[in-house]
């Protein structure tokens, strides 16, 4: 598969990825990282490095996974989740017009993924006779705004993302508006918002998808699957980790057929 957006490292732009097999070892250390990071940035670069096996043609790390623009990051989360056995399934959302909370069924498969535009990862601006380049924003630049005052989050983060001109030491909202959309034009990205009908008063709403909807995952069902397996045979920690997924939770249905509690 390919990212929508990729890596361009000198004139070469690469987009070729692969995720480890599934195992209780790679689920294990995915519903870590969600649960062990400070940030959701953090724990995005953290999640992805242990779950690629390659990334723009070798083995990741986490600062390469933090160079990675926002878009393609957000589509391997969504991948990490179809990869492990989601392809969407229910979600929740509350009515603002009736106030009720609703179910509904999204599909991963059948949300489209927008491919990167001209120029990726950079976009000019051009304000008054002046001339801008920016690039799009990384995981990197994420991590970093989390420590920044929200009063000039702005201006640091286009401080970071200039590549061309000059830029003014407190930017106007015009020139930030216009680096804005201009990046948005270019910006690699799944679907994060869909349309869901309210089954009480039947009003559409606009529905957003959590792109990091993986790192709710949590380490409690699985080492329960863990201690269930060592109490009856008697392995290890990490033989039990190492086995396929399939296989594993083939020798729990065993165990609660041993038990007498499946047929």
């Amino acid at each position: 598969m390919r990212l929508p957006g990729g890596l361009v490292e000198g004139d070469t732009r690469r987009r070729d990825w692969a995720f480890r097999p599934v195992s209780g070892e790679l689920e294990l250390a995915v519903a870590e990282a969600g649960e062990a990071s400070a940030t959701m940035p953090l724990a995005v670069t953290r999640a992805l490095a242990v779950a690629l096996r390659h990334l723009a043609g070798v083995a990741p790390n986490e600062t390469r996974v933090a160079d990675l623009c926002v878009g393609d990051r957000q589509f391997l989360m969504r991948e990490l989740d179809r990869h492990l056995g989601s392809e969407g399934g229910w979600f929740e959302a509350d009515c603002p017009q009736c106030g009720q909370r609703f179910d509904f069924e999204v599909a991963y498969a059948d949300l489209p993924v927008q491919e990167a535009g001209p120029g990726f990862p950079c976009a000019r601006v051009d304000m008054e006779g002046r001339q801008f380049r920016f690039r799009l924003p990384t995981g990197a630049d994420q991590q970093g705004l989390t420590a920044q005052p929200e009063a000039r989050a702005h201006a640091w983060l286009l401080g970071r993302l200039i590549q061309e001109g000059d830029l003014p030491e407190v930017p106007g909202q015009d020139l930030i508006a216009a680096a804005e959309g201009a990046l948005e034009s270019i910006a690699p990205g799944i679907v994060s918002k869909v349309q869901a009908a309210c089954p009480s008063c039947g009003t559409i709403n606009e529905v957003e998808l959590d792109p990091y909807r993986v790192l709710s995952r949590r380490t409690d069902s699985l080492l329960q699957e863990v201690h269930q397996i060592a109490l009856h045979y008697h392995w290890s920690e990490a033989d039990i980790l190492r086995l396929p997924r399939p296989r594993r939770l083939q020798y729990l249905r065993l165990i609660d057929r041993a038990r007498g509690m499946a047929a």
